[in-house]
């Protein structure tokens, strides 16, 4: 920059014609410097000279050789470690071992409990269920073969006591609707005589086939309820599952378990409805003990004693040299050192945030061409040589853009370089002074407290070692003893079961015998209402006063022709009808063609009833007039 800006002047005095070449040249021959900032660069020679020394010096192999010290404690207490794992590994690979001993032992018990048939022996449960499939299939069959038989016999039951029922309950109809018996009624009591009677002789024809039949359902039913129902609802409770259970010697629970010790059938059905596992259900803990004996898996495998020889095998030189003399001053020769000047990388970091030049040089090369072409003839030289400098510009220019990315680097570098020599610490002066005392109080704790805190961690291994095989083994004696095997399902399916036998089949057919029993029973009431019913609905009284119908007749004349005046004749005929002057008047009692509708058409008084609140036309008690019959 400084020989353009001499060459620059140099033509000044060939431009002294020429304004345009002399005011750029005037303009900008004094600006061709470099920023004043990067003039005031503190030099790092010295810096590096420092650096160089202490690395000369190997302050970092000395520095290493005491990290090395430190982590060779931790080095060979891993090593110890490694020589007993094969041993604790064998172990825990026993106690794997007896686990699944166990589980197989558990395993052939559950296979023992087959169910088998009595002089069954050397079947497996597989065939039971077998023959318990097949025997169900063959049920299955014959109920399907005769389940027609029963509905129709059923059927026709309820339709017979339907037809009685009918009949009486129409015989009481008729018998309270209905007219007295005569010639001119349609719908009278006597029809309803006829149906109760029917209802009584159709009642007696078929009571012994209703008898038979409800007595027959009545102890199907009874026993089913009692031997069935009631012992599947509350098998705790009922005295049938304790003698079946007596009977019951297939099951063979007596020759697995010991004496007095074998669980009963009530048991197993309580607690699978309690939703307990499988050895819980069975109470396998009387027939083997392996799941008891997991606890004592650390005396079974000699863990106590393995750990302690493991602690006696863990023991470690700590009176190690973290930080030797020479290699304290070292570090405190780096902590005193310039380099450990915060202010310095700082005053680096404000520079170099700043432009390396005061102008733009490829501005001023564009200038300089357009002059160098705007010359007269006859300024040849002054026009290369002005071409010539801002060539030279040009490649300067670049040259210092190349410097800027060096410059960012550098940045970055001198910012990475003061955050990491602090050490999180406000100077790496300070963070020298804190990292030698941490490494002489270490130093110092591991000769005094360091083979305690050694056999402290070897302590805390074997807790936590012995705690995770002890949670393992919990594990699986919770699983095995409250979760493997849950009676759940098995109590949902007798519970269904049980509904389906007794609240689907069991109760509609107790309900059906003690229906029609009771139907039955009441018919022996309606039996005896009925026969007195019948004979009140056929019983008249004859008439008690005369049955001379034409003297009665005669004699009403008589009277009548003694109140009024007229001329009788001495016969009456239908050809010569009787024809008086006076007459008396006409009564309404004997015209009214209703009132002679309750006659018999043969002649003669009405009936006289011992009820008379039964028929509305008997409003007086006898003797009734009757005036005879008429003429034809």
């Amino acid at each position: 920059l400084g020989d353009v800006a001499r060459r620059l002047r140099e033509l000044q005095a060939s431009c002294e014609a020429l304004p345009d070449c002399r005011e750029l040249i005037t303009k900008y021959a004094d600006k061709l410097t470099i920023s004043n900032d990067f003039d005031r660069l503190p030099n790092v020679e010295s810096k590096l000279d420092e650096v160089t020394s202490l690395i000369e010096n190997d302050i970092e192999i000395v520095v290493k050789r005491g990290k090395r010290a430190f982590d060779s404690i931790a080095t060979e207490i891993q090593n110890k470690v490694q020589r007993s794992i094969p041993e604790i590994k064998a172990k825990i690979e026993d106690a794997g071992d007896q686990l699944e001993d166990a589980a197989e032992k558990i395993h052939r018990l559950l296979q023992r409990l087959d169910m088998e048939q009595p002089l069954s022996s050397g079947r497996n449960s597989n065939g039971y269920l077998r023959d318990v499939q097949i025997y169900i299939q063959l049920m299955q069959e014959g109920i399907d073969d005769y389940a027609m038989y029963r509905y129709w016999g059923f059927l026709g039951l309820c339709v017979l006591l339907l037809v009685i029922t009918l009949c009486f309950t129409l015989g009481v109809v008729f018998g309270c609707c209905g007219r007295r018996p005569d010639e001119a009624s349609s719908c009278h009591k006597a029809t309803g005589a006829s149906w109760l009677m029917c209802g009584v002789g159709l009642t007696f024809l078929f009571s012994a086939v209703i008898m038979v039949a409800t007595t027959a359902l009545f102890v199907i039913g009874s026993v089913s309820e009692i031997l069935i129902c009631d012992p599947l609802s509350d098998p705790t409770h009922s005295e049938v599952f304790f003698v079946v259970e007596e009977q019951l010697k297939f099951l063979k629970l007596n020759d697995m378990y010991p004496a007095g010790q074998a669980p009963r059938v009530t048991e197993i059905i309580s607690k699978c409805h309690g939703n307990q596992s499988l050895y819980s259900v069975l109470s396998l803990n009387h027939i083997d003990s392996n799941l008891a004996e997991l606890q004592d898996y650390k005396k079974r495998l000699s863990l106590d004693e393995k750990i302690e020889e493991l602690k006696l095998q863990i023991s470690v030189d700590t009176d190690v040299e973290i930080l030797s003399r020479d290699a304290k001053e070292q570090l405190w020769e780096l902590a005193n050192s310039s380099v450990a000047d915060k202010d310095t990388w700082d005053y680096y970091t404000d520079i170099l945030e700043k432009k390396v030049l005061t102008i733009d040089l490829m501005e001023l090369a564009a200038l300089l061409n357009q002059t160098a072409d705007q010359l007269p003839t006859g300024y040849d030289r002054v026009s290369f040589k002005l071409k010539n400098d801002a060539l030279f510009l040009e490649g300067l220019q670049r040259w210092v853009s190349s410097i800027g990315s060096l410059t960012r680097d550098l940045k970055a570098t001198t910012l990475r370089l003061n955050e990491h020599l602090k050490f999180n610490k406000t100077s790496l002066r300070e963070a020298i002074g804190d990292l030698i005392s941490q490494a002489e109080f270490a130093q110092q704790y591991l000769r005094v407290n360091g083979s305690r805190e050694v056999t402290e961690l070897v302590e805390r291994f074997s807790q936590d070692f012995l705690a995770d095989v002890d949670e393992y083994v919990w594990h699986v004696e919770a699983a095995v003893a409250h979760d493997v095997g849950r009676c759940g399902p098995m109590s949902t399916m007798y519970n269904a079961t049980t509904n389906a036998i007794c609240k689907d089949i069991m109760y509609p057919f107790n309900g059906f015998w003690a229906s029609v029993g009771w139907v039955f029973l009441f018919f022996l009431p309606a039996i005896i209402l009925a026969v007195y019913l019948s004979s009140l609905y056929r019983k008249t009284e004859p008439y008690p006063g005369p049955l001379n119908e034409s003297g009665a007749y005669d004699k009403k004349q008589r009277r009548r022709s003694r109140d009024f005046e007229g001329h009788v004749s001495s016969s009456y005929t239908a050809d010569q009808p009787y024809i008086g002057s006076r007459s008396s008047p006409q009564r309404t009692e004997y015209t009214n063609a209703s009132d002679w509708a309750d006659y018999p058409p043969s002649g003669g008084p009405p009936r006289y009833s011992s009820q008379p609140s039964l028929s509305p036309e008997y409003e007086r008690p006898p003797p009734y007039y009757y005036p005879g019959p008429g003429d034809a």
